[in-house]
């Protein structure tokens, strides 16, 4: 019983570590996010306040959306083999719901960025976001190869 009890308390204590450790990911996400758009864009101070309201806003549905899909869409989960025309149907005008939904909202931040940001800076947050995901990935590389010539360097010769 103590067996059971002791890993139990492991296991929880263990997830509310990762979890804690995931918020603090993603604040620093956040912070380089905030950084690099700011730098990038070239926000004034006026328009970063009045941008970054209409952005997170935006922001929440594209999470939602990627939850949506880690949560219902995977191939392991959907096993679209396995599923009847009906059920695949069903499954099919879900996505397409979403991916409205999240094209919608796409279409009323872009709106509502009219009256805060020029046109051309409007336009170049597109590019802006996926040359932040290039440098989020290339510091993830980054962080892994240290880590990982770190261990090489702590274990033994041979």
């Amino acid at each position: 019983m103590n067996k059971i009890l002791i890993m139990c308390l492991l296991a929880f204590g263990s997830s509310q570590i990762n979890t804690a450790q995931s918020k603090d990911d993603l604040d620093k996400i956040k912070t380089l996010k905030v950084a690099y758009f700011t730098e990038h864009l070239a926000l004034s101070p006026e328009e970063a306040e009045k941008f970054w309201p209409i952005y997170n806003q935006h922001e929440t549905v594209q999470i939602e959306m990627y939850s949506y899909m880690r949560k219902n869409m995977n191939h392991r989960i959907l096993k679209a083999d396995e599923l009847n025309e009906s059920e695949a149907a069903d499954k099919l005008s879900e996505y397409l719901s979403k991916k409205s939904s999240e094209e919608a909202s796409l279409q009323k931040m872009f709106k509502a960025l009219k009256g805060v940001l020029p046109a051309k800076k409007a336009l170049a947050l597109v590019h802006v976001e996926e040359g932040f995901r290039r440098h989020l990935m290339s510091l993830y590389r980054k962080n892994r190869n240290e880590q990982r010539q770190k261990k090489e360097e702590e274990m033994p010769k041979l």
